[in-house]
């Protein structure tokens, strides 16, 4: 999971996530990530527009977005 988080930090390229939200419901983003360490992760989502910051316990898997084969 950490190589498609360092790709969309570094490539600035949006990637699909899976997390749980603050409320407990389990969320599918196409998201850019902004930042994140060994406990956390911070990102945008593309629709809908809005910024999360997360646990990294509470983030389930990480894809490429439909289409990005992770080719430049």
């Amino acid at each position: 999971m950490e190589r498609f988080l360092r790709y969309s930090l570094e490539k600035q390229r949006p990637i699909r996530l899976i997390f749980f939200a603050d409320d407990g419901s389990m969320k599918q983003v196409n998201a850019q990530v902004t930042g994140f360490s060994e406990e956390r992760v911070s990102f945008t989502c593309l629709r809908p527009k809005g910024s999360y910051e997360v646990p990294l316990e509470r983030l389930l898997s990480a894809d490429y977005k439909r289409g990005d084969e992770g080719q430049d």
